[in-house]
């Protein structure tokens, strides 16, 4: 592979009005050559402004672009979509709502140097839009709350090193289409299958150097469904595959329902307990990996975002077992 590679940046996208153009103008403002990149967009079906967004943003710039139009719409199939045109000699996936930082591509190319990585890839960092209220800026605090979103190592502020899956990830095009590229039978958790099919064949490896921005659902409610939705493709992966799941996900599985029954021993024991006091407990819970101020109502909003992420992926899973 050359020293300087062409790169495919491979978005998928549906209905992201709001957010496609900043997550364009962040890929646009790479330091990595821009005549040795090319922008994949691929519209799954939007009824919004996000194609003509699209193109309006990539029309002014110099990078090589392509906005497709995907009719099935599912994420797999628009990243398979781009990837049957894609050109580059590695293929960067950047979804709609991530917003890259200026140097993500040339480091991405810098680790895949390596032959014994098949995957690179870096940290999830949730940030709340501009001028956001007070969920939104909870949900946020929550998402960056290393104990309730399954302890994958892109969530943690993890050193560097091999891990199960990345967010996002850089790849070798023909790597990525020897193992067939997304399974389109996983609408969610194709990235975390992908991943552990190309592990077969070498290090997916977490770079503590990469950092991504990520603009999480603004409402408790869509950030429940968003993870009951999760926790049920999670287990139809694991029926699927036929894998079980990880230590790490055993302990999200266990951990509500253990903290529960603590606290209902506490309050048996003490009844005089008052809620001031179970909200002190579970403030001291809301350990984020991202060093950052925050007033005591977006620390209590963020405990209740982590609870709705864990509370929604454990009854997401629990629901898919009961139908599979």
């Amino acid at each position: 592979m050359s020293t300087t590679p062409n790169v495919t940046v491979l978005v998928p996208a549906k209905n992201e009005e709001r957010d496609i153009e900043r997550c364009l103008r962040a890929i646009l403002a790479q330091d990595y050559s821009h005549d040795r990149m090319e922008i994949v967009l691929v519209d799954g079906g939007s009824t919004d402004g996000t194609a003509t967004i699209a193109r309006a943003v990539l029309v002014e710039s110099d990078v090589d672009w392509r906005v497709l139009d995907n009719p099935v719409g599912t994420t797999p199939s628009n990243l398979n979509a781009g990837l049957s045109i894609a050109s580059g000699d590695l293929v960067c996936r950047v979804d709609a709502r991530s917003i890259i930082s200026t140097d993500y591509v040339t480091r991405c190319v810098e680790l895949l140097q390596e032959p014994r990585f098949v995957v690179v890839g870096g940290r999830q960092v949730a940030v709340a839009r501009e001028g956001s209220g007070l969920m939104a800026r909870s949900i946020a605090r929550g998402l960056n709350n290393r104990w309730a979103t399954g302890l994958a190592r892109y969530r943690r502020g993890a050193k560097s090193g091999g891990t199960d899956t990345v967010y996002l990830g850089a790849m070798r095009l023909a790597e990525l289409r020897r193992v067939g590229g997304w399974d389109e039978c996983f609408e969610t958790n194709q990235d975390f299958d992908l991943n552990r099919r190309l592990a077969r064949h070498g290090i997916v490896w977490f770079d503590d150097r990469l950092s991504v921005q990520y603009l999480p659902r603004e409402s408790f409610r869509d950030l429940w469904r968003q993870y009951v939705r999760f926790g049920r493709w999670k287990t139809r992966y694991w029926v699927t595959r036929r894998e079980a799941p990880r230590p790490r996900q055993y302990a999200l599985l266990v951990g509500p329902v253990v903290v529960v029954l603590f606290m209902l021993g506490l309050l048996r024991r003490h009844p005089g307990m008052t809620a001031a006091t179970v909200i002190a407990g579970a403030v001291a819970l809301d350990i984020t990996g991202v060093e950052e101020p925050a007033s005591p109502a977006i620390r209590i909003g963020g405990v209740i975002a982590s609870v709705t992420v864990a509370a929604g992926w454990w009854w997401g899973v629990i629901s898919g077992w009961i139908r599979s």
